[in-house]
């Protein structure tokens, strides 16, 4: 049944992260078909990935059009190979157990399940997962628990999608760029009627932000205005006046952290950045003071 499943693997200049996610999947459910999609990674990382070609199905993208445009690019790839479900694997994720990845698979198909998530901790242990709520506003919450449970969403860096998804509510919107696209996707699986299950007997390591550090602040908090506005129908006015107390909390928690003057100051113009993009609905790729 395995031979069905196809796990997708997200580059972008990780080479190291990637080629370690690898190992790990041959290691502990060897067979499984991978399909490595390289968002224009630099030149030298590029070189690299021709490395491991033989290990795997690698696409090289001639552009960089964010997280859902590269992953819609692999499941396409492994809908027309003929794979029936797909494993979007952040490069930053690792497995720790065996059959991890064979273990979610049967009891996703054993209990026809949409979507389905394991648990995620971070290197030092700490669980980073569990199932995410979303309130009438479009924030989110997330509820730790050690039981199999449903869901209305899930953490996207290690998450399965069979196919009927897929033939639903079609791919993952690409407007977003980076953040809340499968939080978007989850939450239109789950008004429409698909079941999303969080399974946390398989655990995965997830080295958090591995990738987006530098640009996080800006598209994270942008984007909350986005799913907000197109899962919710909430206005600009409205989201302003909803996040911003949220805003200055997070400016004050900045000057009094710990980092260095430049970082928080690139931190703090990136959050405000974000805010007022994101009540003026702007989306896409966007050009920050560290590219992406």
């Amino acid at each position: 049944m395995i031979d069905k499943l196809a796990v997708i693997i997200l580059n972008y200049n990780s080479y190291d992260d990637t080629l370690k996610l690898i190992h790990s999947i041959e290691e502990y459910d060897s067979g499984i078909c991978i399909i490595v999609v390289d968002n224009l990674s630099e030149k030298e990382e590029r070189q690299k990935l021709l490395a491991i070609k033989d290990r795997c199905i690698l696409v090289l993208l001639n552009e960089n059009g964010g997280y859902a445009a590269g992953n819609n690019v692999g499941i396409k790839k492994a809908i027309e190979l003929g794979y029936e479900t797909f494993l979007l694997a952040n490069s930053d994720t690792y497995l720790i157990s065996s059959h991890a990845i064979s273990e979610c698979y049967a009891y996703m198909k054993k209990n026809n399940i949409g979507i389905l998530g394991p648990k995620m901790i971070n290197e030092s242990g700490e669980d980073i997962s569990g199932c995410i709520c979303v309130d009438k506003y479009g924030r989110t919450k997330h509820i730790f628990t050690d039981n199999i449970s449903n869901s209305e969403s899930l953490v996207g860096a290690f998450l399965f999608i069979d196919k009927q998804v897929v033939n639903k509510i079609g791919f993952i919107r690409e407007f977003y760029f980076l953040y809340r696209e499968e939080t978007d996707y989850c939450v239109r699986a789950y008004n429409n009627g698909i079941k999303i299950v969080y399974y946390p007997l398989v655990t995965i390591v997830h080295k958090s932000a591995a990738t987006t550090k530098n640009v996080s602040n800006y598209y994270y908090h942008r984007n909350m205005f986005i799913f907000a506005r197109e899962n919710f129908k909430l206005g600009s006015f409205y989201l302003a006046f909803l996040y911003f107390p949220r805003f200055i909390f997070l400016s004050i928690k900045m000057i009094c952290s710990d980092s260095a003057l430049n970082e928080k100051s690139r931190n703090i113009k990136q959050l405000w950045c974000a805010f007022f993009d994101g009540v003026r609905n702007v989306r896409g790729k966007k050009k920050l003071e560290y590219k992406v």
